[in-house]
């Protein structure tokens, strides 16, 4: 009976980790573990570095649409995993426009707390409309950007891509400071762009990758019709130097007819 009773506990046990497992996974990262404005597995930012992102949160929170700017620092499979589930995003696709992604905010905080806190206007309903997270993936070597609504028009792929420039190396490093201290730069640089959105109630657009791959299919398009054109007029001008047996002033057998003109000509008794 002893034994039934300590295997039923265990089996409870068991449950209760698994169950306590699956609720923690449901909350997502837990929310910002370091001050305000930053969730980071270890301990990646200094507090220099902390003062520097708050700054430009005092800064871009104002205006007529306050935005706020988030940092997430990971290295661990449990959050890689996580924002890849929320935001779709795979670390395997390298293409510039894969580094802006959607929904950070279900991956920080959990889906159901965010929206919770979405719909809680004291708690900040304007959530999405305001909220910016700039993202290292230290496992997978990746930066991704996820603009708030209000800035998504404007802060592009390529203008997320123009603001890194100077900063590859640096981003990518084997050393871990190397990189965040890049981020932190990356963020000093984007605080002027977030300040412009701010600024304005209305949503500032800006030139994306697509914008310029339709630009570029247009060209080609134009440059196609055009070649061909002049295939057709160079066909043209070849058949009017060159005519042909539909052409009537075609004659095939014009030399051989002053032959026989000529012969007959010659030798008419009456000439």
């Amino acid at each position: 009976m002893r034994q039934l009773r300590v295997l039923l506990v265990l089996i409870v046990a068991f449950l209760g980790i698994s169950f306590t497992t699956q609720v923690v996974h449901a909350e997502g990262m837990g929310g910002p573990n370091t001050g305000d404005y930053v969730y980071e597995d270890r301990e990646y930012v200094t507090n220099e570095q902390y003062g520097q992102l708050s700054s430009i949160n005092n800064q871009i929170y104002s205006g007529v649409s306050p935005q706020r700017l988030y940092i997430l620092i990971f290295d661990n499979s449990t959050d890689v995993n996580s924002f890849v589930k929320a935001t779709g995003t795979y670390p395997k696709r390298h293409d510039i426009s894969s580094a802006i992604v959607d929904k950070t905010g279900e991956a920080l905080y959990g889906h159901d707390h965010f929206y919770d806190m979405v719909m809680d206007y004291e708690d900040g309903g304007s959530l999405m409309a305001d909220n910016n997270y700039l993202i290292m993936n230290l496992k997978d070597n990746r930066v991704y950007f996820n603009p708030s609504l209000q800035a998504s028009l404007y802060v592009t792929d390529l203008m997320f891509w123009r603001l890194q420039q100077g900063l590859g190396s640096k981003l990518k490093s084997s050393d871990t400071e190397t990189k965040v201290s890049a981020l932190f730069e990356l963020a000093q640089r984007m605080g002027p762009k977030l300040v412009t959105v701010s600024e304005h109630k209305k949503m500032l657009k800006s030139t994306s990758m697509a914008d310029v791959k339709r630009v570029i299919n247009n060209i080609e398009i134009i440059v196609g019709a055009i070649v061909i054109l002049f295939v057709i007029l160079l066909i043209v001008r070849h058949n009017k130097n060159h005519p042909g047996p539909s052409d009537p002033s075609y004659r095939p057998d014009y030399d051989a007819g002053f032959d026989e003109g000529y012969y007959y000509g010659s030798h008419d008794p009456f000439m």
